[in-house]
């Protein structure tokens, strides 16, 4: 029995061991699984989070890509307005070396009418002295002839003015002729130098040529009126000096009547056909003065032509001036829309850049702080591992240094061999749990280092791409830089633009007066027409003076020839001009001129007004006169 309580002792000590290295190891197994789905869950999170962030990093890498085609786009844009504002700019100086040509064209031309006038001025004033010395003479004749009745048998003598007067109007129409030919040709000259620059200015210089030499044939087709009234005078005081002459009782003592009779006849004759050829010859001019009017008016129609298809020219310029303006504004404020859409995603994705950083840093820190906690973990289990082996050795170096008292029943041995096979298996099974448990932990140590050696390579990526978005970020600071430089020359480039906008608002005007000088000419130029056809006709009356009877009958008209008005009982009555004898109405006959020895007042026209009164202005300088029928 005693030896039976010793054996039962140790098989309880056996039993309670391997009850207890049961819990422990199953103790060890529930923290290990514990440990184990920590770490599983701690490397499904991580596993998301870097998918997470790998997908974040797609997404900002595919930013970045779109940012960099839209700065692609910008430059592109930049350098498109760059060659348009280029281009611009070399248009708006050919524009001001062609308006500065055509003010040195402009300021060449008024120089030349200048120099034109002056010589016109000259000339004019030349004649009027000679037509004042002519005058003289004549006054000087007349008087002579008034003092001498007797010097009517020296009628050939008399012929000498009446042949220097021919001779005067003949260098008079030459002169003119020839200065209207010269006017004519300079005219024609500057149309020739100005006709491909600037039609506006040609045509008002072109008219203002032409004012010149029509004024100056006013003038002298006036002096031509008189003289020719003149000569009707001296005519018509021939005619009674020959017929005083051919009374019989003047010439009742002489011998030589009919002979002196005769030679008066024949100077009566000589100077009738001397005046019916100065009347030819100024029929003759004024029918050159006509065609004259006739080519200038069609050179009128023919820059008024030229001017509308300058004004049209300018107005579709202008049109598409405008378009392209708008254009570039469209561009421009497109330009900038996206320039601040740029800036405004570039700072977007600062920010995004900043804030991801901050996460995979404050997640790198997490996972060093788990990985640094694992790795206290396994080496806890090492030690323990450890511990556990030495406990065994101890525990084996125990069995092996206590004596064996090996029973000497044989079925205690017995027992006794099974039991400690028994324990052999326990410790070997023990044995193999630590062995997979280590083997699991090495194994979740590697996936653990291989993790930590991912996530330095997803940081050094994520720091690659932080300095390609610094470099990023430079070259958008450039481009800003750029952007902001090319702002500055816009505002430049507009500031010019509204600059040539006013002075193509000035040239506008300028065009509008000169339009308007132009209307004005033509006006001018028709009152001149007709001045011209009225004239013609005063000439052929005057011309027709000695073929008929001057005085009209009341009976035979029935408008006044001046206002072209009807006569009738109450309000129009007829009136005589003293003068001409022709019948007008009561405003027409508005001029009075005192005559005879008492000095009477005598109602008269407008053209014999004046013709007899030389200091005062021609009937035409305040109206045009109507136009004959």
């Amino acid at each position: 029995m005693e030896n039976c309580d010793p054996k039962a002792d140790s098989s309880e000590a056996l039993h309670s061991k391997v009850v207890k290295l049961e819990t422990d190891n199953k103790m060890l197994r529930e923290e290990f699984d514990i440990q184990r789905a920590k770490l599983k869950d701690l490397f499904l999170q991580k596993e998301g989070e870097l998918e997470r962030k790998s997908k974040d990093y797609e997404s900002l890498s595919q930013e970045c890509d779109k940012v960099k085609l839209e700065l692609e786009d910008v430059k592109s844009q930049l350098l498109v307005t760059g060659i348009t504002l280029k281009s611009s700019t070399d248009m708006e100086e050919r524009k001001m070396e062609e308006i500065a040509s055509l003010q040195q064209l402009v300021h060449e031309t008024i120089e030349e009418s200048s120099n034109c006038k002056t010589i016109y001025a000259m000339e004019l004033k030349k004649l009027h002295d000679i037509i004042r010395r002519l005058e003289s003479e004549n006054g000087e004749l007349k008087a002579g002839r008034q003092q001498s009745p007797q010097r009517t048998i020296q009628e050939p003598s008399s012929l000498v003015p009446s042949l220097m007067l021919n001779a005067v109007t003949k260098t008079l129409a030459r002169k003119l002729g020839a200065d209207t030919f010269n006017s004519q040709d300079t005219v024609e000259e500057n149309m020739c130098k100005v006709h491909g620059d600037d039609h506006a200015q040609e045509d008002v210089e072109v008219l203002r040529s032409l004012l010149v030499p029509l004024e100056e044939e006013i003038k002298a087709l006036k002096d031509k009126l008189r003289s020719a009234d003149d000569l009707l005078q001296k005519c018509q005081c021939k005619h009674t000096g020959v017929e005083t002459s051919a009374n019989p009782s003047l010439h009742a003592t002489a011998t030589n009547t009919s002979f002196e009779g005769r030679h008066t006849a024949i100077a009566q004759c000589d100077m009738c056909s001397n005046y019916e050829t100065e009347l030819v010859k100024e029929q003759k001019h004024t029918e050159d003065i006509k065609l004259k009017l006739l080519r200038a008016e069609k050179a009128v129609d023919r820059h008024r032509e030229e001017l509308l298809k300058e004004i049209g020219f300018r107005e579709e310029i202008e049109e598409k001036w405008n378009e392209k303006k708008e254009q570039h504004k469209l561009q421009v404020a497109e330009l900038t829309t996206r320039t601040d859409c740029a800036e405004q995603d570039l700072k977007e994705l600062q920010d995004v850049f900043k804030h991801t950083m901050v996460e995979v840093r404050q997640q790198l820190t997490v996972i060093t702080n788990e990985r640094e906690k694992v790795q206290h973990e396994l080496e806890k289990l090492q030690r323990e591992n450890e511990d556990l082996v030495g406990k065994y050795s101890v525990h084996s170096q125990q069995l092996q240094s206590e004596a064996i008292n090996l029973p000497n029943v044989v079925e205690d041995l017995q027992e006794l061999i099974l039991r400690g096979h028994q324990e052999l298996i326990i410790a070997k099974i023990a044995k193999e749990v630590v062995e997979e448990e280590v083997d699991i932990l090495r194994s979740d140590n590697l996936l653990l280092k291989d993790e930590i050696t991912m996530l330095k390579d997803q940081t050094e990526q994520l720091e690659a791409e932080k300095q390609r978005l610094l470099s990023t970020q430079d070259k958008l600071k450039s481009l800003d830089k750029i952007h902001q430089a090319t702002l500055a020359q816009i505002d430049e480039l507009s500031g010019e633009k509204n600059l040539l906008e006013d002075q193509n608002n000035e040239l506008k005007s300028r065009v509008a007066s000169l339009q308007q000088e132009l209307d004005n000419s033509e006006t001018v130029q028709k009152d001149f027409v007709r001045l011209s056809q009225s004239l013609q006709v005063q000439l052929e009356k005057i011309r027709d003076a000695d073929t008929q009877v001057r005085w009209q009958h009341e009976e035979d008209v029935e408008d006044c020839p001046s206002c072209r008005s009807m006569f009738n009982v109450t309000k129009r009555k007829k009136q005589h001009c003293r003068h001409c004898g022709q019948i007008f109405c009561l405003p027409c006959l508005n001029h009075t001129v005192c005559s005879g020895p008492n000095q009477r007042p005598s109602k008269v026209c407008d053209v014999c007004h004046t013709l007899l009164v030389k200091s005062s202005a021609p009937y035409f300088s305040t109206e045009v006169p109507h136009s004959p029928d």
